[in-house]
C-alpha cells in the first residue's frame, strides 16, 4: 500500500491546478471550433506541436545543435518575441484550413466524417512535415520561461510553473471577455448556440467559421509552447495533449467555456493523483474513464447545452 504524506498530495494538487490551466487553452480552443463549426478538429495536436516547433526554431541558437543536422533559425529571439510570430502564423494556417479544407467539405453530405477524416490526415502531413525539417527524435528549448524554485512549507513549485499557471489563467480571463463583451465573440456564442437565429441577425457565419478555426488554432500553439517549453518537443508531441483536450471537452460539455475550465482541472489533478498512488501512464487511461461515467450519466457533459 502506497503512503501518501500531505506535501505530496499537496505538490500533486498543485501540479494539476499548472497543468490543468495548460489543458484548459488546448480544450477551450477544440470546444470553441466544434461548438461554432461543428467540426472535430483532429490537427489541434499538430497545431500545439507547429506553434512550440516555432518558437524552439526562431529561439534556438547555431551552438545548441552544433555538429547536428538539426534546422533552427540561429537568431536567438527572446523566447516571448519569438511567441509572436509562431501565434500569428498558426492563427493563419487555422484560418486556411478552415477556408481550404473544411469550408468545401461541409457542404457536403456526411460532413462530420468528412471534415474528421479531413483534419486526421492534416495532422499527419503536418507531422510528417515537421519531422523531414527537424528530425523525428526529442528536442528541447536553449532557455526556459523561467528559472529558479520557490520553497514554502515543504512545497517546491518552479517559476516556470509560476508562468505557465500565470499565462495561461490571463488568456482564458481575456478570452472569457471576449466571448461575453466584444461584439465578434457574441456572435460566435450566437452561431454555437442557435445557427438558424445567427443568420437572422445578419451575422455572417462564415467570417465567424474563419476567425473561430484561427483563434481555436492560436491557443492550440500557446499551449504547445508553454507545456513543451519545460520538457521536450517533437513531431509527435501535440496527439497526446489533443486525447486530453477530447476528454475534457467531452466532460465539461461542448460549448461550455466554464465546464471546459472546471473539466481541465479535475482531470489535471486526477491524473497527478493516480500518478502518485498507479504509474504515471495510468493517468490518461483514468481520465477516459472519467470521461466515459460521465457520458453515461449525463451524455451532454457536466456543463453542455443541448445542441439546436
Amino acid at each position: 500500500m502506497v503512503v501518501v504524506g500531505p506535501v505530496t498530495f499537496a505538490a500533486a494538487t498543485l501540479s494539476g491546478l499548472v497543468l490543468g490551466s495548460l489543458f484548459a487553452l488546448m480544450a477551450m480552443g477544440l470546444s470553441l471550433i466544434y461548438s461554432t463549426a461543428r467540426v472535430l478538429n483532429f490537427s489541434h495536436g499538430a497545431f500545439f506541436m507547429a506553434g512550440a516547433f516555432i518558437v524552439w526554431w526562431l529561439n534556438t541558437p547555431y551552438s545548441a545543435t552544433y555538429g547536428t543536422t538539426t534546422v533552427v533559425s540561429g537568431l536567438n529571439v527572446p523566447l516571448w518575441v519569438a511567441l509572436v510570430p509562431a501565434v500569428i502564423a498558426i492563427f493563419g494556417l487555422g484560418v486556411a484550413t478552415q477556408r481550404g479544407i473544411i469550408r468545401p467539405l461541409v457542404r457536403r453530405p456526411g460532413s462530420l466524417l468528412t471534415t474528421l477524416t479531413a483534419t486526421l490526415a492534416l495532422a499527419y502531413i503536418l507531422e510528417s512535415i515537421a519531422t523531414l525539417i527537424f528530425g523525428g527524435y526529442r528536442q528541447q528549448f536553449s532557455a526556459e520561461i523561467a528559472v529558479g524554485l520557490l520553497r514554502y512549507g515543504g512545497l517546491t513549485i518552479t517559476y516556470a510553473e509560476l508562468v505557465q499557471f500565470g499565462v495561461a489563467v490571463a488568456v482564458l480571463v481575456f478570452l472569457h471577455l471576449f466571448l461575453k463583451r466584444a461584439r465578434f465573440g457574441i456572435g460566435m456564442r450566437a452561431v454555437a448556440q442557435d445557427m438558424d437565429a445567427a443568420h437572422l441577425c445578419s451575422i455572417n457565419t462564415n467570417t465567424v467559421y474563419l476567425l473561430t478555426f484561427g483563434m481555436g488554432a492560436a491557443l492550440a500553439a500557446v499551449a504547445g509552447f508553454l507545456l513543451t517549453n519545460t520538457v521536450f518537443i517533437a513531431p509527435s508531441s501535440g496527439w497526446e495533449p489533443l486525447s486530453i483536450a477530447f476528454i475534457i471537452v467531452v466532460f465539461g460539455g461542448i460549448g461550455s467555456v466554464g465546464g471546459t475550465i472546471v473539466a481541465s482541472y479535475i482531470i489535471s489533478v486526477v491524473q497527478q493523483y493516480v500518478a502518485i498512488f498507479l504509474d504515471p501512464h495510468w493517468g490518461l487511461v483514468f481520465a477516459f474513464i472519467l470521461m466515459l461515467l460521465v457520458l453515461v450519466i449525463r451524455p451532454r457533459g457536466l456543463f453542455g447545452f443541448k445542441e439546436t
